[in-house]
């Protein structure tokens, strides 16, 4: 539909619109009834609410369409909105004096104040991130519950909405209506009355909602406007992922009245319909009220303990006849009950302090940039005398106090569906284990990490068990899987029920898995679909990954063959079926293969394959059948044992009867060497270094450990502690450039080192270096606790002889094999290895790595300053140390990505103060290596206030994840609290997807700047997110009295220096660690030779150890 066809449909809208208040107004005025007027009355303010939405929907396509022929955006037509931006607002009532007209829209608690957006979030996962740039119109401020309010100004956001829960729930009473008409002809066949009467009754009145949910379902479609624009983003707020699990607690709600509804038809004679209402949570009737004629009740209040439930529904019937009719239906999710009280509790908290949004800070405020020393006015407040910048003062001055103590209760007009309203008063009351106070300081937090699930293979995929809590569907059948659990593949997110998983046939065709059969069952049905972009206006699933797909017409795909809907980023990932169900094509894949297995054991019966499927057979077969089938796999197999090969009758049988075509990006990943074979990255090279592994730039050495056979020797404890390098550090510096690096460094490290100078440089490092003692358990004595993590503890130890003090981690081997954690500890090994490499000043070095029969050690510098949340703990920082602190800490990430390593874990517990004021990050666990731009990872890992928006939307993140980490430190140091808090978990998620960051009206304009550019919630948008890395941050004018130079060769006198009383003296950490004994708590477990094999190759020791 072109712009004219468009604005001509959204005319005839209006005057739809138009027509129908001009009969309201007419049959207003021919009846006396006042509950006709009433009804007449809420029809007319209805009716004005979508012709408000309708013009402004037409001014929004006139614009557009006069920008694209370059006419002035003056609309002749239709006046401007007043206020110039936002939504329209609910139009007044039709005339003045109408019943209840004061107190129609309910108690103001209930609803957010007008004008808001400075103290609350924004309701869309992600906002604006430019700072201080003319938006020609402000993201609204509203949450899921306000979409559901019966006076809510957001209409369009709320017709996308009830179009997809209308027409989902259109879908499962429909599926309800028809296995109740079964159980009707069941207990009709039976001779069951009873049960069949009651069965009638139930059919009857599903057949009632389902009219009520289609006369929905069709007021929205008429009122929606199909706008496809290029420049706005797919409103993904509505479908995004949600982390929370099902709640528990207690839910208290009270039911006021009921209006505007439309009542069932009774006698002439009558008094009027009886009307009550019935609260479902789940499916399962919890409460009623009782029967009342007035549309009122006096005390209808209920207390309901929920238990992992996440929504109710409210059904309003009349009872005319011998059976109740239902009229109106409202369906609320406890989820967002608590997100509305949550935001709640922070709008009291920061309405009283005076602390704004970033824009709103622009809005009111002096325009323009201001150096570090400045401050904003505001035009709500006078300005303040600016911030100092001392290093003793900071921001918190005039800082939120604690919520308020009174009850956090929701009280409004809910609007029901088709049509009318009903006033509650809700409340929840979360029950929960590990209940955080809602305070303004900061705490410590433990990191959490995705377990890792067990992994069923099927046909490459690799699926686990997901726990999802969204409306998913299932990818082989079709069916729901209703806030249940299914399973989904973790590389290419094939979801599917746990029924159906061993059902699944086709091939996982994700890069990681892609390796075909030649013997595999083919399809001779292989059309591909014509997947076409579509506007996504109502409920759509899609059909690889099950999840619904976001309004919009940018992420969603259609097939204009077959109708089927998915993601564009999953149209590679469906199948060449078009016109077939993945069900059917499943079958036929499944009888193929059936009957090829009859047929080979028929053959390996009669003898004929017995001799030939040998190993050992001859090459030739599989040569000379490699341009019909796809690669395969190296002939050699594991620890270096023949593979065995099918036989030449099997190969020409295959290829004679499917002939697949040949995949060139498989023929290329066969022929090509591997990424790291040409150019090692660091990593890479550490881990070689440290296991023995030769590279290919490396020459052969005879002093180099072999690879172990299969059968490996016996366990020996003191082989592991005395485990000595064959390569040593400085070697590992002469690799070449990594692949993928970014391009300043491929410029500078592009020719490698070639093999002969390696050996050169090998031959110069080796005299020198003397035979390494043997370091063990016997060489430290251990002296406090200094923290404790999720599997060990940090203990301070010194050496006997020597008498100097390490920082020992003590890792649990029984805990790292448990929770699969062997890879992460030799990954945090490498990394070790890589910030050793140049001994960079800001970030922690290993001395020394060893291993006894139970645990792993890391031996460690010992930083006895404590680390920057005791510190902020103890006073607040200020500008200058917050930005003396946060410039070394940027250096020490610019070198981590530089090696390819986003480390996913900063904040202020992990940043630890040396005696003369400078800073080392420690605690490698949570690293990622060969991490360059572009590189992308999925795992759900990190501190929750410190994760990014797209690690809890499940999405693909890359290094820009660091730099919103980095701006969340930077806002903690600055005013002495987090940007986004709750009292759980669930409760900071929510907040990181929704909450903008709040700050002091006299916060220096740079410091808003940096913080809004990197709490900027699109990764692509934000600072850092570039090829050029750190650079980008670098020159961010919050550093621009900074000289890099000398702050990396700590030049710059530090504002604060720790102090300690003697060596061994533990005061600046937490107290709660070192009053434990330093003791190594006995493992009663026993691991076996193969448990043991997992860290054969451990032990390190530093060449300046």
């Amino acid at each position: 539909m072109d712009g004219d066809e468009l604005i001509a449909s959204v005319y005839r809208k209006i005057e739809r619109e138009k027509a129908l208040i001009t009969a309201a107004s007419n049959m207003r005025q021919s009846t006396d009834n006042p509950l006709v007027q009433q009804r007449v009355d809420a029809n007319i303010r209805d009716g004005r609410k979508n012709i408000a939405y309708l013009e402004e929907k037409m001014r929004e396509l006139q614009l557009r369409q006069m920008k694209q022929e370059g006419a002035s955006p003056t609309d002749k037509r239709l006046p401007p909105n007043p206020d110039g931006s936002g939504p329209a607002p609910p139009p007044k009532d039709y005339a003045p004096g109408y019943p209840g007209n004061e107190h129609e829209y309910g108690d103001a608690s209930g609803a957010y104040p007008q004008g808001g957006a400075g103290s609350m979030p924004s309701g869309a996962p992600f906002a604006d991130p430019r700072p201080f740039a003319p938006v020609p119109k402000a993201r609204p401020n509203y949450t899921k519950l306000d979409l559901i309010k019966y006076d809510t100004p957001y209409l369009g956001p709320k017709i996308q909405l009830m179009l997809s829960q209308l027409e989902f729930k259109l879908s499962v009473e429909k599926q309800y209506k028809a296995g109740i008409e079964k159980m009707v002809r069941l207990y009709q066949d039976e001779g069951d009355r009873k049960s069949r009467q009651d069965a009638e009754g139930r059919r009857i009145e599903s057949n009632q909602k389902i009219q009520l949910l289609k006369q929905a379902l069709k007021r929205y479609e008429d009122l929606h406007v199909d706008i496809e624009s290029a420049e706005a983003p797919d409103d993904e707020s509505l479908s995004a992922p949600n982390m929370r699990k099902p709640l528990t607690g207690l839910l208290t709600l009270r039911i006021h009245a009921v209006k505007d509804v439309d009542h069932a038809a009774s006698s002439r004679f009558s008094r009027g319909p009886e009307t009550f209402v019935v609260l479902k949570v789940e499916d399962a009737i919890k409460a009623r009220t009782k029967a009342t004629r007035t549309d009122k009740w006096q005390d209808e209040a209920f207390n309901i303990e929920i238990d992992k439930a996440n929504e109710i529904e409210l059904t309003v019937y009349d009872k005319s006849g011998d059976r109740p009719t239902p009229i109106g239906m409202l369906w609320v999710r406890i989820s967002d009950i608590a997100e509305e009280m949550r935001r709640k509790k922070i709008e009291s908290e920061f309405n009283a302090s005076g602390w704004v949004s970033a824009d709103k800070m622009d809005h009111g405020g002096a325009h323009g940039r201001q150096d570090a020393g400045g401050a904003t006015g505001s035009s709500n407040r006078p300005p303040s005398g600016g911030h100092p910048g001392g290093p003793g003062q900071g921001y918190a001055g005039g800082a939120p106090g604690g919520p308020s103590n009174g009850p956090v209760l929701i009280d409004t007009w809910f609007a029901l569906e088709p049509v009318g309203r009903i006033h509650l008063t809700l409340s929840f009351a979360k029950q929960l284990k590990d209940r955080r106070p809602f305070d303004i300081g900061l705490n410590r937090q433990g990191a959490v990490r995705q377990k890792k699930e067990e992994v069923h293979e099927k046909q490459g995929h690799k699926f686990v068990t997901q726990q999802f809590y969204n409306i998913m569907r299932c990818a082989l059948c079709g069916d729901f899987l209703k806030y249940a659990a299914g399973m989904q593949c973790a590389d290419c997110k094939y979801t599917c029920h746990r029924k159906c998983y061993p059902k699944v046939v086709t091939k996982c065709i994700s890069k990681a898995n892609y390796e075909t059969d030649p013997d595999e069952e083919k399809i001779n049905h292989r059309i591909p679909h014509r997947f076409e972009g579509f506007s996504n206006i109502s409920a759509n699933w899609c059909c690889h990954c099950g999840y619904l797909l976001p309004f919009g017409r940018k992420s969603a795909k259609r097939c204009s063959e077959c109708g089927l809907t998915c993601h564009a980023q999953c149209t590679h990932l469906v199948p060449d079926f078009c016109g077939m169900s993945m069900e059917a094509a499943n079958q036929i894949l499944e009888t193929l293969i059936r009957a090829k297995n009859h047929n080979k054991s028929a053959s390996v019966s009669s003898g004929l394959s017995g001799r030939t499927l040998r190993p050992g057979g001859p090459p030739q077969a599989p040569q000379d059948n490699a341009a019909l089938a796809y690669p395969q796999k190296p002939v050699e197999g594991p620890y270096g044992a023949p593979q065995r090969q099918p036989s030449a009758e099997a190969i020409s049988a295959a290829t004679n009867s499917y002939i697949p075509p040949q995949s060139p990006t498989a023929a290329q990943r066969q022929q090509l060497p591997p990424r790291t074979s040409s150019s090692q990255s660091p990593a890479a090279a550490a881990a070689a270094a440290a296991t023995g592994l030769r590279t290919p730039q490396q020459a052969p050495d005879p002093n180099r450990p072999v690879q172990p056979p299969p059968s490996h020797a016996h366990y020996d404890p003191a082989a592991y502690a005395s485990y000595q390098q064959a390569v040593p550090p400085q070697a590992m510096q002469k690799m070449g450039a990594p692949y993928g690096m970014p391009q300043q460094q491929q410029q500078q490290q592009q020719q490698p080192v070639p093999p002969m100078q390696q050996q050169v440089a090998v031959k110069e490092e080796i005299p020198p270096q003397q035979p390494k003692v043997r370091i063990g358990l016997d060489h430290f004595n251990f002296l406090a606790v200094l923290g404790k993590g999720n599997f060990g503890k940090v203990m301070l130890a010194e050496t006997k002889s020597t008498k100097k003090l390490y920082a020992i981690k003590v890792l649990k081997k029984e805990f790292i094999i448990e929770n699969d954690e062997v890879e992460s500890t030799k990954s945090e090994k490498r990394v070790f290895l890589i910030a050793n490499k140049e001994r960079h000043p800001f970030l922690l070095n290993l001395h020394a790595c060893f291993q006894t029969e139970t645990r792993v050690y890391f031996v460690m510098e010992y930083i006895s300053g404590g680390d920057l949340m005791l510190h902020i703990q103890r006073g607040q920082f200020g500008l200058k140390r917050a930005q003396f602190y946060a410039a070394e800490v940027l250096l020490a990430l610019k070198y981590f990505h530089e090696n390819g390593v986003i480390y996913r874990d900063l904040k202020l517990d992990n940043i630890l103060l040396t005696l003369d004021g400078h800073i080392k990050i420690a605690d490698y666990g949570l690293c990622k290596e060969n991490m360059w731009y572009g590189s992308t990872t999925s795992t759900f890992c990190g501190t929750p206030e410190f994760m990014a928006p797209e690690i809890l939307l499940d999405k693909k993140y890359g290094r820009a994840v660091d730099w919103w980490a980095f701006g969340v430190l930077i806002y903690q140091m600055l005013l002495q609290q987090s940007p986004f808090r709750g009292e759980d978990e669930d409760e900071i998620y929510d907040a990181i997807l929704a909450d903008e960051p709040l700050y002091p009206i006299h916060m220096p304009r740079d410091s808003v700047s940096i913080l809004q550019k990197l709490l900027t919630r699109e990764p692509e948008l934000r600072l850092g997110s570039g090829p050029t890395d750190a650079q980008e941050v670098m020159s961010h004018a919050f550093f621009r009295n900074i000289n890099w130079d000398d702050i990396y060769h700590k030049r710059v006198p530090p504002p604060f220096l720790p102090t300690i009383n003697s060596p061994t003296d533990t005061s600046n950490f937490d107290q709660e660690f070192t009053s434990v004994t330093p003791v190594l708590t006995p493992v009663q477990s026993v691991l076996s030779q193969a448990m043991q094999e997992e860290f054969r190759g451990f032990s390190y020791t530093a060449d300046f150890a």
